[in-house]
């Protein structure tokens, strides 16, 4: 057996450890109902209580593999009262707690080594949370860090006012001269405020001057990004004097799909001193520029576009005047784009940008005999258009052949004008009289109207259509099947339809 005080092994049967004294059936009160217990137990045998909840068996003062928590308070332990029975008897009701005897009367044993009582009655305390304390160290260190950032942010306003992420309106820096070049400050601003990460160039700028606080100066300017194989575009800002600060506006984007945008001056052949600069139009003040607008790989024979720009800052609006046209080429080299006005302009910003055309160079404004050719030409279009298709191939015979038909009519033999065509040109309830041979079939209409049928090629051709008189009224084959003979109120025709040749015979 064990001593239950020091651990050591006994011999059975022994009353007292002989190694450290300790009485060995000492017996101990149960923490819940007060009886006395073996000092090894683990449940109370009178009340059904946990007393420990390691092995009974365990040396004194291990700990226990369960973790117990430790009271508030610790207390020493009670001196376990000698019995004089070898063997604890346990009792069938719970009796009240002996007094201990005197320590005259017991016999002499070594002091007990302190042990930390065992108190199930008293509630366990959790072990503190590593996560939690992990969970406390985290917001220490973020409060830490968000203290440091505005130390660093108060620092940097002292010398550079806030920098403001790119927005569409921001107070920035110090207005600089009056006198400096309104592009330094347009491009230092937008380097100052971060406007310039799109990449698009600073193309444009001009400064309209101010009337005292209630209208201070402004600055005006315009940035391009020119790629026309993916997508080009051009931003409008504004520049305010605010006291001592400028207040920037990103006032407008375009975009263009697959079309350049070019607004350096040798680009436009325009003089630097009128395109840009700052205008005021029917009492609106704002900013003239002007771009060239051409496709990918645009070159002569191709199309091209100028536009030319008025911004009404005040009404924060874009006119704008395109000249499209034929790119061509001049003496001296340089290419130009055949200027027309693509807009109406009877506006005043308008006529303003009309009138502004001629200083940029690279419109070619046509003289007056290249616009009459010019209509010309497009009449003649429009009226192919109108003749064209079966349904007007009588109209187009008659447009075609109405010199040749005077000659006819004045005894001239003439070479007639004949258009085939794939699908009829006449209505069957047209028809008067038909005629046939093995290459050909001829029909006459009740208007006079001659149409001819090839039966080798399939097509449809018109053979006389008079402009004056009631045509022909009646039609018959001559010496062969080739020769058509008409009578008109003329006199009669022989008509050749292989070769289309016609000649007034008796």
């Amino acid at each position: 057996m064990k001593c239950n005080q020091c651990g050591n092994t006994v011999p059975d049967g022994s009353l007292f450890c002989n190694h450290c004294g300790a009485k060995l059936n000492a017996e101990v009160a149960c923490p819940s109902c007060g009886g006395m217990i073996p000092a090894k137990s683990v449940f109370c045998p009178k009340c059904g209580k946990m007393v420990r909840n390691d092995m009974a068996d365990a040396p004194r003062g291990a700990r226990p593999a369960t973790p117990v928590a430790a009271p508030a308070a610790p207390e020493r332990p009670r001196q376990p009262q000698p019995q004089p029975q070898a063997q604890p008897q346990p009792q069938a009701q719970p009796q009240p707690q002996a007094q201990p005897q005197p320590l005259a009367q017991a016999q002499p044993q070594p002091q007990p080594r302190y042990e930390e009582p065992l108190m199930p009655q008293q509630p366990a305390q959790p072990a503190p949370s590593h996560f939690n304390r992990n969970l406390l160290a985290g917001i220490a260190l973020l409060v830490l860090l968000i203290v440091l950032l505005s130390v660093m942010r108060g620092c940097n306003s002292r010398n550079d006012r806030l920098r403001p992420a790119v927005t569409d309106s921001t107070a920035t820096a110090a207005v600089t001269d009056a006198n400096q070049d309104p592009m330094s400050i347009f491009i230092a601003e937008l380097r100052r405020n971060n406007f310039d990460s799109d990449n698009a160039v600073a193309s444009a700028a001009v400064r309209i001057p101010g009337q005292g606080q209630e209208h201070p100066d402004r600055i005006v300017g315009v940035t391009a990004l020119n790629s026309p194989d993916t997508r080009s575009f051009m931003k409008i800002y504004s520049l305010t004097a605010n006291g001592s600060l400028w207040d920037v506006d990103l006032l407008e984007t375009k975009y263009l799909n697959g079309r350049g945008i070019n607004l350096d001056n040798s680009a436009l052949i325009a003089d630097p001193a009128q395109v840009p600069r700052a205008v005021k139009v029917n009492g609106k003040e704002g900013m003239f520029f002007a771009y060239l607008n051409l496709p990918q790989g645009a070159g002569v024979g191709n199309s091209g576009r100028v536009s030319l720009c008025f911004y009404d800052i005040d009404n924060k609006q874009l006119h704008t005047l395109d000249y499209e046209g034929t790119i061509k080429s001049r003496d001296d080299g340089r290419n130009y784009v055949y200027g027309k006005p693509m807009q109406s302009t009877n506006s005043s910003e308008m006529k303003f940008l009309k009138g502004e055309a001629e200083k940029v160079k690279k419109i070619y404004f046509p003289t007056e005999e290249e616009l009459k050719a010019e209509e010309e030409e497009r009449q003649k279009a429009e009226e192919e258009k109108a003749l064209s298709g079966p349904e007007n191939a009588a109209a187009k015979w008659t447009h075609d052949n109405g010199e040749s038909l005077a000659a006819l009519k004045a005894g001239e033999q003439v070479t007639m004008k004949a258009q085939s065509y794939d699908k009829p040109i006449f209505k069957r309830d047209e028809i008067a009289k038909q005629i046939d041979s093995e290459r050909y079939m001829v029909f006459v209409g009740n208007t006079g109207k001659v149409y001819g049928f090839n039966k080798d090629t399939r097509k449809y051709f018109v053979i006389y259509t008079p402009t004056e008189g009631a045509g022909a009224s009646d039609i018959g084959f001559g010496n062969s099947n080739r020769e058509l003979r008409m009578r008109t109120s003329d006199g009669h025709i022989s008509y050749d339809l292989p070769t289309d040749k016609a000649k007034l015979i008796d």
